[in-house]
């Protein structure tokens, strides 16, 4: 891995013009380090990985020249799995049609995906393991040497949060539930695993990860995302990149370009209306984060951005991609999205005209799952036409065989060689280091969003009664998600050989504990919501002789559905009925613990519950991270990456534009804003500490310092985030605060201090000038009164505004107790009122930039 690389891969600073254009380069900002340049984890990461392939010799020149039109536009298309199974068969030593293969191998196809069980179970059996993966392709690469192919096809296949479709692979957290932890080591670490996995399956070319920044929490696609904010889906998107790229024989995937996360209503597919301000300071950071860690391939999105389909636009595709972001790597279509352009779009009259709109409006170079005979007389037919030059065709192949090339594809004994590479890798898949690492990463994920009187942690020695409920209490399915063994998911625990389910977990802790502490389990409802009436008052039986009722609550399983598939925001009115239920007994506490992909809202049903934890699809480690979050084990550290909404109606990023109001003069309520987190032990922050009042605009920096005291008496993790706002700007109307910096503290004792400064320069304070797209990225700083601010954990999460902190603890424990953000209606029918946004002068302060 190049560290210096990481440490400025988010720097696009600029230079001077009327309100001063800053130029393109200039030392990173704090929050460009990606990782913390002190700590030695990736030196001691990057000595234990081989050296990457290297294909010297390789001359792409000649490999071109040799090439028919029929070949080149055979390199440029992609053929799913299913067309080259035979049935239902899956036996990996039967499973493939030769004939279909021998012919794709004749004709060069040049890439091949998916999983043959992306679908469900077939022919008795639920995927393959890394070794029948590895005979699968094995065969693959054979026929194509037995056919005489020049150049071996390249196998790409989705892996979200771990190798999703290799059997006893690894399974991280999605990456929302990553994101959560504000630690891109561990996430460097989950990808690193990921790829690792995938490649023991002989794939080495992974579709992830998802960039775009999940503004619209109705999407099917959140979980996917590394949240709302854009430096945070920058950070942990490049830190992802790094892991899955980190043994250089892995080319990682930067999806979906462009604007795909902005879907109205929650629909999947859609005509998203993005301003070109929203679009490159909101929407490309985290791309242009990805391009500048080295991303080997890109995919670009299904839907239309302000009504051109983006796989037939200039702009986004060649003007924003491959100029102003300066990508030359392979581009792929995503699925079918050529022929889309026709059938679903209706940009074009036919699937030939799309082929011509594609080629000739922009730089994409792979057609995923097209007709290969029509798409390769289609382009035959445009080059002798003179329509299309063949120029056009070599500058796509071109790209494809270098990414073949540095992957060690093109090696003279790629074929002969394949088995033996892959071979040595194929022990270690799931093995005992990469489930801890998974495990960490679910503990540090864990968010506690609310703990009343100290409810958590429970102490074992004291506690005599347990009862575990709820439709997530004992299915590890329902802990991760889609994307996870099949493209939808599964509820089938039994197909998750790693982990624990939460039940479980609870139970082995009972067990190490001697066994004086008696679990009760009754699911009582459903996934879907629906109450078993007999359960039901049994299940209230067993909470009202329970000290602690542990109720697990969540959503089923979906990938790429539409909003109104997944119905309401809220969960299953069954589930929520059940949950007030409970909490209406007074002998015992309830702990609430959500797990789901994206915000669900709660209809106030937790507003008496003494305790709430959220854990965004933690996957097979999931059990156990909380069990030990619950128990005191693991103290939480995790910090919402997402809004969470109070209503379906008032749905709006942290980030919004300070004249955006849900009512005159208010700002509209959340249940817990972005960034918030609690932890057992207490966080002292000291007055924030700038070194000057005034920094010049383009030359400037900026030392913003504050120092972190445990006043607890738990050893803890904190996360300091910091906040830069401008009070006006004519340019555009100003955002309430953006985050330019983060830093999660290592473990903090007791009475244990820590500095902790963040240098700012003129990218935080500066924006992308719109409307120059095509023209690379220019920066402009407007000179004025800017307020950087930083975050505790412990905050009251009224509004989403600057954050209000309130000085006197007790207040701000009463706001916590009583459960109700501003504008919502307490157990006696009365309202709380809006509290004015302000900021605390202890955490916040006012800097000019000056020309």
């Amino acid at each position: 891995m190049n560290v210096d690389l990481v440490l400025g891969l988010l720097c696009w600073v600029c230079n001077s013009a009327s309100w001063l254009a800053l130029a393109a380069t200039a030392s990173p900002a704090a929050h460009e380090r990606v990782y913390d340049p002190n700590t030695t984890v990736f030196a001691d990461l990057r000595s234990s990985v081989e050296p990457s392939i290297t294909s010297s010799g390789v001359d792409i020149d000649a490999l071109l020249a040799n090439m028919t039109i029929h070949q080149k536009a055979a390199q440029m298309t992609q053929m799913d799995i299913y067309s080259m199974m035979d049935g239902d068969e899956r036996d990996p030593k039967k499973a493939l049609k030769r004939d279909v293969v021998a012919r794709y191998a004749r004709m060069g196809v040049g890439s091949i995906l998916n999983s043959p069980f992306a679908g469900g179970p077939v022919g008795g059996r639920t995927g393959w393991s890394a070794s029948e993966w590895r005979e699968v392709i094995h065969q693959i690469h054979q026929i194509y040497k037995e056919e005489g192919a020049a150049v071996p096809m390249l196998y790409g296949v989705d892996t979200i949060h771990g190798a999703t479709y290799v059997q006893g692979a690894t399974l991280f957290g999605q990456p929302i539930s990553a994101a959560a932890s504000f630690n891109p080591e561990l996430v460097y670490k989950m990808g690193a695993v990921a790829a690792k996995d995938t490649l023991s399956a002989g794939i080495p070319w992974i579709f992830s990860p998802v960039l775009g920044i999940a503004v619209q929490p109705k999407w099917s696609r959140v979980y996917e995302t590394f949240g709302e904010d854009p430096l945070v889906s920058s950070v942990m998107g490049a830190a992802l990149i790094e892991g899955l790229q980190s043994s250089g024989k892995v080319a990682a995937c930067m999806k979906h370009f462009i604007g795909y996360s902005n879907v109205r209503e929650g629909l999947d597919r859609a005509d998203n209306v993005i301003t070109d301000w929203e679009l490159v300071n909101y929407y490309a950071p985290s791309f242009l984060a990805a391009v500048r860690a080295g991303v080997r391939t890109a995919m670009e999105s299904y839907v239309s951005v302000n009504g051109i389909p983006v796989i037939a636009s200039k702009k986004l595709l060649v003007d924003l991609l491959r100029h102003d972001m300066n990508f030359s790597g392979l581009l792929v279509s995503d699925y079918s999205e050529v022929d889309r352009m026709y059938s679903e779009h209706h940009l074009v009259p036919s699937v030939a005209e799309a082929v011509r709109v594609t080629l000739q409006e922009t730089s994409l170079d792979m057609n995923m799952s097209p007709d290969l005979q029509a798409f390769g007389d289609t382009i035959e037919s445009l080059v002798e036409k003179g329509l299309i030059p063949e120029s056009r065709l070599d500058e796509s192949v071109r790209r494809i065989l270098e990414t073949k090339r540095d992957l060690g594809l093109l090696e003279p004994d790629y074929y002969d060689n394949f088995e033996r590479d892959w071979m040595s890798t194929a022990s270690t898949v799931g093995n005992t280091a990469d489930q801890a690492d998974a495990l960490k990463l679910a503990q540090e994920s864990a968010i506690l969003l609310e703990n009343h009187n100290s409810a958590l942690p429970i102490d074992l020695t004291e506690a005599n009664n347990i009862f575990v409920t709820g439709p997530v209490s004992d299915n590890k399915g329902f802990q991760c998600g889609g994307w996870s063994v099949f493209w939808q998911g599964s509820s089938d625990s039994t197909i998750f050989p790693n982990g624990l389910t939460f039940k479980e977990a609870i139970q082995a802790k009972a067990a190490s504990a001697g066994g004086h502490m008696k679990v009760d389990h009754l699911e009582v409802v459903g996934i879907d919501g629906n109450v078993n009436p007999h359960d039901f008052q049994r299940g209230l039986q067993l909470a009202a002789k329970s000290e602690y009722t542990l109720v697990v609550l969540g959503e089923p399983n979906y990938a790429e559905k539409t909003g109104d598939l997944l119905g309401s925001m809220a969960l299953p009115a069954g589930q929520l009925w059940y949950l007030e239920e409970l909490t209406k007994l007074n002998s015992t506490k309830v702990v609430l613990v959500l797990i789901s992909g994206r915000p669900r809202l709660l209809e106030g049903a937790h507003n008496h519950a003494d305790a709430v934890i959220l854990s965004m699809l933690p996957c097979e480690q999931g059990g156990q991270a909380l069990v030990d979050v619950i128990f005191g084990d693991v103290n939480p550290s995790a910090r919402l990456p997402i809004t969470y909404p109070a209503r379906s109606t008032q749905l709006l990023p942290y980030f919004h534009r300070v004249n955006t109001r849900c009512q005159p003069f208010d700002e509209c309520p959340v249940l817990w804003q972005f960034g918030h987190g609690l932890s057992y032990t207490r966080f002292e922050y000291s007055t924030l500490r700038l070194n000057s009042t005034h920094v010049h605009a383009t030359r400037g920096a900026l030392k913003a310092a504050v120092t972190v005291t445990n006043r607890g008496t738990r050893p803890g993790k904190e996360v300091v985030l910091v906040f830069v706002s401008q009070k006006f700007r004519r340019a555009s109307v100003p955002e309430t605060k953006l985050l330019k910096a983060f830093k999660k503290l290592d473990e903090l004792a007791p009475g244990a201090s820590q500095d902790v400064e963040f240098v700012l320069t003129p990218e935080d304070w500066s924006y992308y000038e719109p409307h120059v797209v095509g023209r690379g990225f220019q920066r402009w700083a407007e000179p004025g009164e800017f307020v950087v601010s930083v975050l505790p954990s412990s905050t009251d999460a009224s509004t989403m505004a600057v954050p209000r902190v309130l000085d006197n603890v007790s207040e701000r424990n009463s706001q916590i107790k009583n459960r109700a953000g501003p504008g919502f209606m307490t157990s006696n029918g009365s309202e709380w009122p809006s509290a004015a946004p302000e900021y605390a002068s202890e955490l916040s302060a006012s800097f000019y930039v000056v020309l």
